[in-house]
């Protein structure tokens, strides 16, 4: 396995994971203004944040070797959600 793949793979896995999580934390608790939104922004909110997810996945479990612009994508996606679980985690739910 190429280590591009390899780099793919890793990112995809903390995409998947990050974005479960970070799903977790809005919707796995009572978050007050996300129940003060309509039922329509909602469910966008919903399928927003598991798309990636799923997406994720499924490049994991196709080992899919896209061209390099989407591994730096994915590596991009990897940080961020990584990021902005532990952010929210740290700032909302360890409280």
């Amino acid at each position: 396995m190429e280590i591009l793949q390899v780099i793919n793979e890793i990112a995809n896995l903390l995409t998947l994971a990050n974005a479960t999580l970070f799903y977790i934390f809005i919707f796995g608790r009572e978050v007050k203004k996300i129940d003060e939104l309509p039922n329509v922004m909602q469910y966008i909110l919903r399928v927003g944040l598991a798309l990636p997810a799923l997406g994720a996945l499924y490049n994991v479990l196709y080992m899919s070797y896209p061209p390099i612009n989407e591994i730096i994508v994915n590596v991009g996606y990897g940080f961020l959600w990584t990021w902005a679980s532990l952010f929210h985690y740290n700032t909302f739910v360890k409280k």
